[in-house]
């Protein structure tokens, strides 16, 4: 662990991170969390923590995924049936994608719906049904379903969190938080910013032209797609969703979140990613097959840049990997997860 107190801040400083948090987990608890650098260079006498609050982004979508599964195991959600269903008013620009499309496209990103993110946006949840039926008619569709093309959409979470929050009778944010965050303990998890910041919150930094780090005061807001990525939380809590991972569906506490059956449809793969061979997704749980290696982790990125960040289970070994950071750097989501899951095995 020394060894891996050195390389880190080697990176962190090399690649000028003014704030980073990692985390490991074992099955049953963390067997290391600590913060490098600081959440603001404007306050050097804090340093960054595993309690450090970054925004997750798509490390949220693993949340998501949950939530929606326990919506299935409840009988008020199926995968695999049209989700016009549940969506009357759906119009796409194909009819036979608007009949064709389920919740299991939704959430591998085969549905054929493009991509896209705004970070700024509407504060109020009750927007997201407005903004989806003003934008969906006029997107164009970049394959069927039926095709089971890979094509990384959050316009697909976002109608998938709609989904959910039909069937559940609330807001995506408080099923969310009734269903995955509160049964698993994320007790510093949320998807409002006014919480998030009463906890340690590290703040999103530039480099400037002169190349020095600056920090952004603002953290921007978009309630229409918290299902996508709105999530703030710390690495503590990001290895507790890991080990409701790593054991089948069974949070700390014992009891049992999601069946055996449901965390395997999460790791079973449903497409690769052509661009990136060796990424393939499930359901909202990314592969990634470390070439160097020679062996799979499982979890998900974050990008909302500059906040950025990953988690990553190996389910052979037993151990998770949660890293969080405030400067945008692509790189590290893979490297400190690599090299810390490499050693263990």
């Amino acid at each position: 662990m020394k060894n891996w107190d050195e390389a880190i801040t080697k990176l962190q400083q090399k690649n000028q991170i003014a704030g980073l948090s990692v985390a490991v987990t074992d099955k049953n608890k963390i067997i290391y969390a600590k913060g490098f650098g600081v959440d603001s260079i404007e306050r050097s006498e804090v340093p960054a923590s595993a309690k450090s609050m970054y925004r997750i982004a798509s490390v949220t979508k693993v949340v998501t995924g949950m939530t929606i599964l326990r919506l299935v195991e409840q009988g008020y959600l199926q995968l695999d049936v049209p989700i016009k269903n549940y969506v009357p008013w759906l119009s796409l620009t194909s009819v036979e994608a608007t009949n064709q499309m389920t919740l299991r496209h939704l959430l591998s990103h085969t549905s054929g719906l493009p991509t896209e993110y705004s970070p700024i946006g509407s504060r109020d949840e009750e927007n997201l049904e407005k903004s989806l039926k003003e934008g969906l008619p006029y997107v164009e569709l970049q394959s069927l379903p039926q095709d089971g093309i890979y094509l990384y959409s959050n316009w697909g979470l976002r109608l998938a969190s709609y989904i959910a929050q039909c069937a559940g009778g609330k807001f995506f944010s408080e099923l969310a938080e009734e269903l995955v965050l509160k049964p698993l303990g994320m007790n510093q998890s949320t998807f409002n910013l006014g919480v998030a910041a009463t906890y340690p919150m590290s703040l999103p930094h530039i480099k400037g032209e002169d190349g020095r780090l600056q920090v952004v005061h603002r953290i921007d807001e978009n309630a229409t797609r918290l299902g996508s990525g709105g999530l703030f939380s710390c690495v503590e809590d990001l290895c507790k969703l890991a080990r409701v991972l790593l054991n089948k569906g069974i949070a700390d506490s014992g009891e049992r979140i999601l069946s055996v059956e449901s965390v395997d449809e999460m790791f079973r793969m449903n497409a690769v990613d052509r661009a990136n061979p060796v990424l393939k997704y499930g359901l909202t749980l990314q592969e990634y097959m470390i070439p160097e290696a020679g062996f799979a982790i499982y979890g998900h990125l974050g990008n909302n840049a500059p906040y950025m960040g990953s988690v990553w289970v190996d389910p052979m070994t037993g151990y998770g990997v949660a890293t969080e950071y405030n400067t945008e750097n692509y790189e590290l989501r893979y490297d400190i997860p690599i090299m810390i899951l490499s050693q263990l095995r």
